[in-house]
Formats: structure tokens, sequence, C-alpha cells
């Protein structure tokens, strides 16, 4: 009777954790949803001054380098099938000036994204903060978050930057040696371990930007920040998961988009100069914008969340979030 009994318990919270894996998510993005609609003066005023230029300037940097890009890629190809050393040399070395002057496009744009990429962080956190906890975010309490906690928020990006090059560092380098000579079509098992590093990344990402929110919204900074993101994911990995990898497919769909435009898409011609058409750009622009936005906001309400369901495993009655 008791083994009965024991077995259907189990079964029960099989089943609830299976239906809170993915009824969860859905309830996050809810609320971050109601979160931007009850406060749309604050968050518009975010996004004119930090997430729209921020936008703006990623694009810039893209159009700028991808003719560069282009032509790395176009060397390498070469240097390739050269027949002799020597050719190949002179190839490579060509290859290595463009990606020096890539190298110095990048630095010319990385401060200024960095800075903005911070303020839009930290204004939309911390507005989003005061909104799940029932009170009404003004620019100028996100402008004093800017002001009080910058520090914090820096060290923190700065470890999280540092993780995620050496992460992707090493993936490349297991990919590669997956794959076996370079130049040859991935294999089942190079494709097998680029897909198990893909969602390890997405993991990564969602790790790393509760972190971020934890140095915004506690008196923690760094690596004790990230820590704290972890700790905090207990439970809901799943859905963290889940969200970032609708966060990754949103700007990624956006980023396969501009690239497939400046590729030979939606172009014009002035002065023999190639410019893609202007709408589209406005529009790809804001559009990307809006995801960043809606990114710091997803996140802090996915923050909010693990932090009150805490007291469940205390045994404590789990709290819900307003909004």
């Amino acid at each position: 009777m008791g083994s009965e009994r024991g077995r259907e318990m189990r079964e029960r919270d099989e089943e609830s954790y299976r239906y809170s894996c993915f009824v969860s998510p859905l309830k996050t993005l809810s609320a971050s949803f109601k979160v931007l609609l009850r406060n749309p003066k604050v968050f518009a005023s975010i996004f004119a001054l930090t997430s729209l230029p921020l936008s703006v300037l990623l694009f810039s940097q893209s159009v700028s380098s991808h003719p560069i890009k282009t032509q790395i890629y176009h060397l390498e190809a070469v240097a390739a099938l050269s027949p002799t050393r020597f050719e190949a040399r002179h190839v490579w070395k060509e290859s290595r000036a463009y990606a020096i002057s890539l190298v110095r496009l990048n630095a010319l744009f990385f401060f200024p994204c960095y800075a903005l990429s911070l303020l839009a962080a930290i204004a939309a956190v911390h507005s989003t903060g005061l909104s799940c906890n029932g009170k009404r975010p003004t620019l100028e309490a996100a402008l004093t978050a800017v002001r009080t906690t910058w520090k914090r928020a820096s060290v923190t990006t700065i470890c999280v930057y540092a993780v995620m090059a050496v992460y992707i560092l090493l993936q490349r380098a297991l990919v590669a040696a997956a794959a076996g000579r370079p130049g040859m079509d991935l294999g089942p098992v190079a494709v097998a371990v680029a897909l198990a590093g893909l969602g390890m990344e997405v993991y990564l990402m969602a790790v790393l930007s509760l972190g971020t929110v934890v140095s915004v919204m506690e008196e923690s900074w760094g690596w004790d920040a990230i820590g704290s993101g972890w700790g905090l994911m207990e439970g809901r990995r799943f859905s963290g998961w889940a969200l970032s990898g609708i966060l990754v497919l949103g700007s990624g769909c956006i980023g396969w988009e501009m690239e497939e435009m400046m590729d030979g898409g939606d172009w014009w011609s002035v002065g023999g100069w190639r410019v893609m058409g202007f709408g589209n750009q406005v529009l790809l622009m804001c559009l990307f914008g809006v995801v960043m936005l809606w990114s710091y906001v997803l996140n802090t309400v996915f923050y909010f969340e693990c932090r009150r369901r805490q007291p469940v495993f205390s045994g404590e009655p789990e709290s819900e979030i307003e909004v």
C-alpha cells in the first residue's frame, strides 16, 4: 500500500515537473511583456537613449566589417588552393593585413558599444526590478541606478566576456579536432560536437545573463555574481536554457537577415558604392534594439522568479511577481 502511494507521488511529481518545464518559460515570457506594456514611457526612453544607438553602432560595425571579412574568406580559400608554398605564403600575408584592419575596426567600435550596452542593461534591469516589486519605474531612478551600480556591473560583464571568449575558443578547437583535416566537410561526429557545444553555449549565456542581473540587483559582482546566478537557476535550469534559446534565435534571425541583405540582396548604388536599402536597414536596427531591450527585461523577470522560488526549497510557499 505504501509502495503504491509512493509510486503515485513520484509519478505526480514527474508530471508536475514536465508541466512546469513547458509552462514556466511561457509564464516568464508573458510577465516580461506585461512589464513592458505597463511601463511604456520609461522603456521607450531607455530604448531611444541606449538600445537604439547601440543597435545603430552594431549594424554600422557589421556593414563596415563585411567587405573585409569577405576578402579574408576569399584569400583563405585562394591560399588553400595555391599550387606552391610561395604563392600561399604571399596570399596569407595579404590576408593577415586585412585581419589586422578588421581588428582595428572592431576595437574602434568596442568601447562605445560596451558603454551603451552597460547603460542599457543597468537601466532596463533596475526598471524591471522596480516593476516586479510593484513600484513605478522612472527614468530618473534608472539614471541613479547607473551611477550607483556601474562599477559592479562592469566588472561582472568583463568576467562574462572572458568566460564566453574562452568557451568559444574551446568549442572551435573541439569541432576542428573532430572534423580532422581543415577544409573537409564536417562529419557526423563533428556535427554532433558542434550541436552539443551550441546547446551548452546557450545554457552558459543564460547563467551569465542571470549573473549580470545579480550584479545590478544585489551587492555582488564579478565571479560571485556569476556564481549566484548559477545557484539561482536550481530547479529552473531548463527554463533558463529555453528562454536563452529564444533570445538567441530572435537575435540570430535578425543577424541572418542582415547577412543576406549584405551578400547581394537589398542594395542600391550611390556613386559606385553599394548601400543597403534605407528602409529595411532602419527596420532591422529598430527590431534588434527592441530585442536587446526585451532580453534585459526577460532576464530580470526570470531572476525574480528564481529568487522567489528559493523559499520553495525551504518548505515555504512560492510568491508571485507583481508587474
